[in-house]
């Protein structure tokens, strides 16, 4: 399919728990120096120490503007950048990349 480079795409990003932890985005670039989404510091349920039990919700709608996609393979990159302890993390839910709407 076509890249619609006028178009937002939007990323749903769902975590399940967080403890002391960031997600950041990155569209087709891992070094890129600024992220185009981060959450900053979220998440102090301590769920993955506890197995994923009782975690807080997070749903973030991320827009990605077309002119940042290729035609072609496109890759999103996820990285949490705050690793200071096994306990000190992520558990996502879903993530999904959702099209513009088409104007046809």
């Amino acid at each position: 399919t076509e890249v619609d480079r006028r178009g937002v795409y939007k990323l749903r990003l769902a975590i399940a728990s967080a403890t002391l932890a960031e997600v950041q985005v990155r569209v087709n670039d891992p070094n890129a120096n600024r992220p185009v989404f981060t959450t900053k510091l979220i998440g102090r349920d301590n769920s993955i120490a506890r197995h994923g039990i009782h975690g807080l919700y997070w749903l973030f709608n991320v827009d990605i503007q077309g002119v940042r996609l290729v035609e072609g393979d496109n890759t999103i990159f996820l990285t949490q950048p705050r690793c200071q302890s096994p306990f000190q993390g992520v558990m996502y839910d879903y993530i999904r990349l959702e099209g513009p709407p088409c104007n046809k």
